[in-house]
Order: structure tokens, then sequence, then C-alpha cells
């Protein structure tokens, strides 16, 4: 039978030693995951500074976390090299947490409701970089419809969600990251300069839901309104659409009610 020692001096010191080592890596972990954390819940791009700052860790010490999350794919650098932001493969770990079975389940439930009280097509949306993504989609049970297929990403300037994304930005972020003008114009009702843009914008921001009159698909009405998560910010937009005139703007804007309870109900679910 083996016998059980003693400790020694030697063996405590190492014992000791392996102690702080794993500790050290406990806690460097925990530095990463804030650092993400906070980059996940920016809307913008944020400086180094900005950061270690929020965390409360010294800037070498962010500085080759970062590096290190940028090495491996996590965060990348905005075009000028001088803030971080979420990168793709880091954001295609957050659509995957939200397609999830459980949580997708619960969505999908939501939405089908939703389209058999509104009558039209429904989709859940996501800001995927610059563009939205379609994330979920219920199709409507009437015989003329619009085909847009879940995965598909669309511009922000000229569709419903978009501009519902942007409406949570400042000026200057929104030319960041729609880009210069003039903006590529999908349909004859498409805006193509920021003067038209930002006043759009603007109203959305004051009745908090957006709209799109064909203009980014010819015949197409959309509205979409928000979807926030427990800390208030919005991840996600709400959006039904449907083929003129069936669905006229005043229709669109009559459903937005019923978005927005259907939109509490998934903020509910997502919560619990």
């Amino acid at each position: 039978m083996p016998k059980l020692s003693a400790l020694t001096p030697k063996t405590s010191g190492a014992l000791a030693s392996l102690t702080i080592i794993e500790g050290s890596k406990s806690s460097m972990a925990e530095k990463v995951l804030l650092i993400l954390e906070v980059i996940a819940n920016s809307e913008f791009p944020l400086p180094l500074e900005n950061i270690s700052t929020r965390i409360g860790l010294a800037k070498p010490t962010a500085f080759r976390l970062l590096n290190t999350l940028v090495a491996q794919g996590f965060v990348e650098r905005d075009a000028n090299g001088r803030r971080f932001q979420p990168s793709a493969k880091f954001r295609l770990m957050g659509i995957g947490l939200l397609s999830t079975d459980s949580i997708r389940s619960q969505r999908v439930a939501v939405m089908k409701r939703l389209v058999d009280t509104v009558g039209e097509t429904c989709n859940f949306n996501i800001l995927d970089g610059n563009e939205v993504l379609y994330l979920d989609r219920i199709e409507t049970s009437a015989p003329i419809r619009l085909h847009i297929d879940s995965g598909m990403h669309v511009p922000l300037h000229c569709t419903a969600s978009g501009k519902l994304f942007l409406s949570f930005m400042s000026e200057d972020q929104i030319k960041r990251i729609v880009g210069a003008e003039p903006l590529q114009s999908h349909t004859a009702k498409t805006m193509t300069r920021y003067s038209d843009l930002m006043t759009e914008i603007k109203k959305i921001s004051m009745q908090g839901y957006a709209l799109d009159n064909c203009e980014y698909l010819e015949g197409s009405i959309c509205v979409a309104v928000p979807v926030r998560d427990a800390k208030n910010k919005v991840f996600a937009a709400l959006a039904a659409h449907g083929p003129t005139p069936r669905f006229t703007l005043k229709l669109a804007e009559q459903s937005v009610p019923t978005l927005r309870a259907a939109a509490l109900e998934l903020e509910k679910s997502l919560s619990q």
C-alpha cells in the first residue's frame, strides 16, 4: 500500500507556486472576458483608453490582451487601426447563441402568433457589421408574398430594420458605418443623401419605429420595432412586411402596437 508522506518545504513551495500560477490564469481569463463584454456591449469601436478605464486595467495589460484577442480573431481593429470592435468570428458566435434550439423555439412561437395577427410575413433581424441580417423569418399564408431568405443580408440605409438600428447611433457613427454618399440606390425611393437620411433617422428616434416605403424593394412596405436586452440595449429588430397595396403605410403603422407587444414578449423570454 502506498504511504502518505508529509509535505516538505520543497513540495510545499511547489504547491504554493502552482496555486499562484493557477490563480493568475483564472484572473487573466476573467480580464479577457471583461474586455470581450465591454467591446460586445458597445455600439461603436472603442479605443484602448476607454477599454482599460471601464475594466480598471493598466493600459499595457489591456493592450497585450487585446492584441491576443486580435491574433485569435475574436476582436478586430477599425479602419483607422486605433479602435477595437467585435470581429466577424465573434459576431457569428453571438448569432449561434441566438440560434440555439431552446432560444429559437420560443422566438418562433412568438413570431407565428404575430404573423397570424398581422397577416404578413415577420422577421427577426440583427445588426451584423454594416448590414442587417435576417436571422429568423415566418411566412404569411397569403397567396402573394415577398421572398427573402433567412440568413440574407440587406443594407442599413434603405430598410426599416436598418434605419431603426441607425437611429440609436450618432451622426458620425452612421456616416462611418454606412459609407460615403451618394448611398447606393435600390429603387426610385431610396434615400441616397445624408441630408434626407438624417431627417428620417430623427423622425424614427422620436416615434420609436421605422418604415420602409418601397426603398429597398419595389412594391414592398415594411415596419420595424426594437427588441432590447436585459440592459435595455437594442440588439435586434422585429419587423413585418408585405406587398403593396395589401400592406399599406397606414396598415404598417397600425400594426406597431402589436409588434411592440410581441417584442416585449421576446424580451421577457430571453430574460428567463
